[in-house]
């Protein structure tokens, strides 16, 4: 059989796990990412559901693991401070991940690829068999399939589907020492805001600050209102690095179209800071190997895959919308 090419357009959790499924295939796959990569201090969530199912069969778990960061309960706590729930810490089989973990463990399995860097695709011309695709750097390639895995503002997404944004939620994640660690978990959940800490295996901590509305609204205007531990982490916001996501539920009416397909959340992102996105990638990713593997045709698998992916999605989006399941808490 005739070797496959793949053309992965973007290098995050759903364009690597993608890669990684296609290669086990026998596709041969040219990964499309940034020169320069910014720095993702992320905050660690569980892995679960359709991504824990499809990291097993990929061989992944064991790394990943070996990745976690540490397992511990979760004290929920209100706007004074005051403990009112507790959720037990993940099982041993269950990883605790922040993004560049999961990324670091699929960068490892994926192995040497060919990948083009400090470019972006311009146009995409399909046909029966496969994709014509014009780079911003003036070359073209033919790929039998085009992946955009290329995040919520997806570049693919708006080239063939004409849909680039959605509703916004801002989200700043902040990764620092804290002077009070603690054994657990908390997290505070407010009317349109949330703020989170979680130990981390270095002996640093991770805070997660998140609210619905102004992507650049500043982080003491959002929060500096709060006096119990706010002010602490907003002390040393001001003092070490931050990344600060902006992020928004995407309604895409299609992911695929002929030899092209959106995967992660270039096709669905929930809008949700910590959670489903990293499961749902890896998820689909796999579900996507799986339909190309099983159908003869590429048209035929994509809407297959869409068909399969379309209720798990939407089952995430609906929970997203009213609150976090205790199973989706690190």
């Amino acid at each position: 059989m005739p070797t496959r090419r793949a053309l992965v357009v973007g290098a995050g959790i759903a364009g690597l796990a993608t890669a990684l499924r296609l290669r086990r295939s026998d596709w041969d796959v040219v990964l499309v990412e940034r020169a320069e990569q910014s720095q993702d201090l992320g905050f660690p969530c569980a892995l679960r559901g359709i991504g824990h199912d499809a990291a097993t069969r990929l061989g992944l778990m064991p790394a990943l693991i070996e990745h976690s960061q540490p397992r511990c309960d979760t004290v929920v706590v209100d706007v004074a401070g005051t403990p009112f729930a507790l959720y037990s810490k993940p099982s041993t089989a269950t990883p605790v991940l922040r993004r560049t973990d999961v990324v670091t463990v699929l960068r490892g399995a994926v192995g040497s690829v060919e990948a083009r860097r400090s470019t972006g695709v311009l146009e995409l011309a399909e046909d029966d068999c496969g994709v014509t695709v014009t780079f911003s750097d003036g070359d073209e390639d033919w790929f039998d399939l085009v992946v955009g895995a290329d995040g919520v503002d997806s570049a693919v997404r708006g080239a063939v589907f004409g849909e680039r944004h959605g509703h916004r939620q801002a989200t700043v994640s902040v990764s620092s020492r804290l002077e009070t660690a603690s054994a657990s978990a908390v997290r505070m959940d407010l009317s349109g805001r949330s703020l989170r800490v979680h130990p981390l295996s270095d002996g640093s901590s991770a805070a997660l600050f998140a609210w619905h509305g102004n992507a650049s609204l500043p982080l003491r205007q959002a929060f500096g209102d709060l006096t119990w531990l706010a002010p602490d982490l907003l002390s040393q916001v001001d003092t070490g690095p931050v990344t600060r996501r902006a992020s928004f539920q995407v309604h895409a009416d299609r992911w695929a179209s002929g030899q092209i397909a959106l995967v992660g959340d270039a096709a669905w992102c929930t809008g949700r800071p910590c959670g489903e996105g990293a499961s749902l990638a890896i998820g689909g990713a796999e579900l996507l190997g799986d339909a190309l593997d099983i159908f003869p045709g590429t048209a035929g698998a994509l809407a297959w895959w869409e068909e399969q992916m379309r209720p798990i999605v939407r089952h995430q989006k609906r929970h997203s919308a009213g609150g976090t399941r205790d199973e989706d808490r690190p």
